[in-house]
C-alpha cells in the first residue's frame, strides 16, 4: 500500500477543481484563524474556560496541515484542526492560566 501525501505549498495531489482541493484548503485556514479567534469570545469567556491563544493556533494548525496532508481533503482537514484548536487551548490554558497567550 503506497500513501498518497498532499503538497498545500505547491498544491500537488490535491484535485484540481477551482473550489474543490488546494485553494479549499488555504481557505479553510483562513477560517480556522477565525473560529479560533470567535471561540476564545463567544465559547471560553461564556463558560468560564480557561483558554490559550497560543495552544489553539499551535495546536490547530498543526493538525490542520497534518490532516490535509495525509487526508488531501480539505473538509477533514478543517474538523482536524478545529479539533486540534480546541484541545490545544484548553489543556494550554490549564497549563499556563488565562495569561493573554
Amino acid at each position: 500500500m503506497v500513501l498518497h501525501l498532499c503538497n498545500p505549498m505547491s498544491c500537488s495531489g490535491f484535485t484540481v477543481n477551482i473550489f474543490g482541493g488546494c485553494s479549499m484548503f488555504w481557505v479553510a485556514m483562513a477560517v480556522l484563524f477565525f473560529i479560533i479567534v470567535l471561540s476564545r469570545r463567544w465559547i471560553a469567556e461564556a463558560i468560564n474556560m480557561p483558554w490559550s491563544n497560543f495552544g489553539a493556533f499551535i495546536l490547530g494548525y498543526l493538525a490542520m496541515i497534518v490532516a490535509g496532508v495525509v487526508s488531501c481533503n480539505s473538509k477533514i482537514a478543517l474538523g482536524a484542526g478545529i479539533i486540534g484548536c480546541y484541545i490545544g487551548a484548553y489543556f494550554g490554558g490549564a497549563v499556563f492560566g488565562d495569561a493573554g497567550f
